[in-house]
């Protein structure tokens, strides 16, 4: 008799995880379409609903977050970024909880990160051959970094230079800093580094440097970290005890081409 209570227990239980699962994934595919048509993404967004059970927070009113991610947003005036933008401990009704359809929700926190990789890194550089590597850890899997090396070939020159880079935020605005060169087209030795006349040093050094204003980022917030990692530069803003809609986790892309938008 005790199997098979436990059996029926069990049963039912899955029948409900199934149940909360379907749901979840319902209400990440509205919020993915929503996003999406009122958007000028080239595909639907990958969203994501935490909660177990997710369908709990009709009662209690609190989803514990939704994360959304795009890929390849053209950001108009910036360039082609991956953007990921999370809304943290929301406070939603009942049919929001549902739908997935919110507007001026109460929220915790509200998280952004742009992801440039050194393609689009180069363009703002100017350098179309840019290599980025990690100072401790090259891995894709590694941990975030605020120190790292680049190297590539600045406008002018003959050959491939690298410096050591630092990475901060300083009253909102980003800077990317060279503090010394590593490496010349002719070796790495210090005596070869060493040799480099002011003129190539003030401009190699030029060249590797970029500032990111506040106002040009495409963030809701004014940026409160960068680091690098698995070969990326990341830039991250967060707002705390804010209120968020669906249209604050859109990625502000700009228009497409004729071929470039996907179907739903």
């Amino acid at each position: 008799m005790l199997v098979i209570v436990l059996v029926i227990l069990v049963a039912v239980a899955a029948v409900g995880i199934v149940g909360d699962s379907l749901v979840a994934a319902r209400v990440e595919k509205r919020i993915s379409e929503k996003i999406y048509e009122e958007s000028n993404l080239a595909a639907p967004p990958e969203v994501l609903v935490t909660g177990m059970p997710y369908t709990g927070a009709v009662l209690n009113h609190e989803v514990p977050s939704i994360h959304v991610e795009a890929r390849d947003v053209e950001i108009p005036d910036f360039g082609r970024v991956t953007v990921s933008s999370s809304a943290r401990k929301l406070t939603l009704g009942r049919d929001a909880v549902l739908t997935g359809d919110f507007r001026d929700a109460p929220a915790e926190e509200v998280f952004t990160r742009i992801q440039m990789d050194t393609v689009e890194l180069g363009e703002h550089m100017g350098i179309d051959d840019l290599t980025l590597r990690s100072e401790d850890n090259s891995s894709p899997q590694g941990g975030w970094e605020t120190e790292a090396f680049l190297a590539g070939t600045p406008e002018g020159e003959d050959g491939e230079y690298e410096v050591n880079l630092r990475l901060r935020v300083w009253q909102g605005d980003v800077y990317l800093t060279p503090t010394e060169i590593t490496a010349t087209p002719d070796g790495t030795d210090p005596e070869t580094i060493d040799a480099l006349d002011d003129d190539t040093r003030e401009k190699v050094m030029d060249a590797f440097t970029l500032e990111f204003t506040s106002s040009s980022l495409p963030l809701r917030s004014a940026p409160r970290r960068v680091y690098t990692s698995g070969g990326s530069l990341f830039i991250e803003a967060s707002e705390y005890f804010t209120k968020v809609s669906v249209s604050d986790l859109t990625p502000r892309s700009g228009p497409l081409g004729e071929d470039e938008r996907a179907g739903l």
